[in-house]
């Protein structure tokens, strides 16, 4: 596990805010590409709104006052978009707050960023199933990442997922782990002399060559 990579100040789709001094926005390099994969999908459709990426970890990892978590480069804080298109502070009962377009920022990170889960307390990305009640998540977006190579089990969505879907030749790769591609893996296990359990682990990456 290595966070050392630094997330650029901005890119397209994106800007970023609580650098400090730029110590606090260091990744593992899986976390820096999804970010910006994310980040360029953005720009894509809304070139003259990215979005606003706050801290992730220190280089290095470790405790990073005041969050409890942010210590393995995985968790990317977001800031909600704004009605205006500023890159300014927001929470989720201000007028300014942009439910309809955050709402769609965080469907893209599920689709295209190995996520694992999503903090964050707007009622109604909560009632989508798009995100979890955390206290101190009023004025962001917590993304938590998988690590490459973590493990897949049914329920899980992401890129890494629809890579998987990929080496496994489904038709339509959806990013989610659902019956099909839990038959699909499977099937794949026993055809290469694996526990055909179901999960995706370090056996089954290689057996896919994706070690």
């Amino acid at each position: 596990m290595n966070v050392d990579v630094l997330l650029p100040i901005n890119g397209p789709g994106f800007v970023t805010n609580n650098r400090g001094n730029n110590q606090f926005q260091f990744g593992q390099q899986s976390t820096i590409d999804a970010a910006i994969r994310v980040a360029a999908s953005w720009n894509e459709k809304h070139s003259n709104r990215p979005f606003s990426i706050g801290q992730i970890s220190k280089k290095g990892g470790g405790p990073m006052p005041p969050h409890k978590s942010h210590q393995l480069g995985v968790d990317v804080d977001v800031r909600p978009m704004c009605k205006d298109g500023e890159n300014a502070p927001v929470t989720i009962t201000d007028s300014q707050f942009d439910r309809e377009l955050t709402t769609e920022l965080i469907k893209l990170w599920w689709r295209l960023g190995p996520t694992q889960a999503v903090f964050f307390n707007d009622q109604s990305v909560i009632d989508a199933g798009l995100s979890r009640f955390v206290n101190g998540h009023h004025n962001h977006f917590h993304v938590r990442l998988r690590m490459k190579g973590d493990t897949l089990r049914i329920g899980d969505k992401g890129s890494d997922v629809a890579e998987v879907q990929e080496r496994l030749g489904l038709l339509e790769p959806d990013g989610v782990f659902g019956s099909t591609m839990l038959q699909a893996v499977e099937a794949f296990q026993a055809a290469h002399q694996l526990d055909p359990d179901g999960v995706v682990g370090p056996k089954t990456f290689k057996a896919l060559g994706m070690d």
